[in-house]
């Protein structure tokens, strides 16, 4: 097996599984936003990122208490 074919099967994908309950869904559809955008926003935050209109991450802007 070559080096790069080894690697590729080494590396897993980065994969974050969540469970939201049905709530989360009906508030998301009835604000006319999707649950998956939602959630991506979220967790972009929670890595100190935030999506630009142009769908790009960046970092928060940082703010002095």
């Amino acid at each position: 097996m070559s080096k790069a074919n080894a690697k590729s099967k080494l590396q897993a994908p980065c994969v974050l599984l969540v469970e939201v309950p049905p709530q989360f869904i009906a508030l998301c559809e009835d604000s006319g936003a999707s649950p998956q955008v939602a959630l991506r926003g979220m967790a972009a935050m929670v890595c100190g990122l935030r999506y630009d209109e142009n769908d790009r991450l960046h970092p928060l802007p940082q703010t002095t208490a």
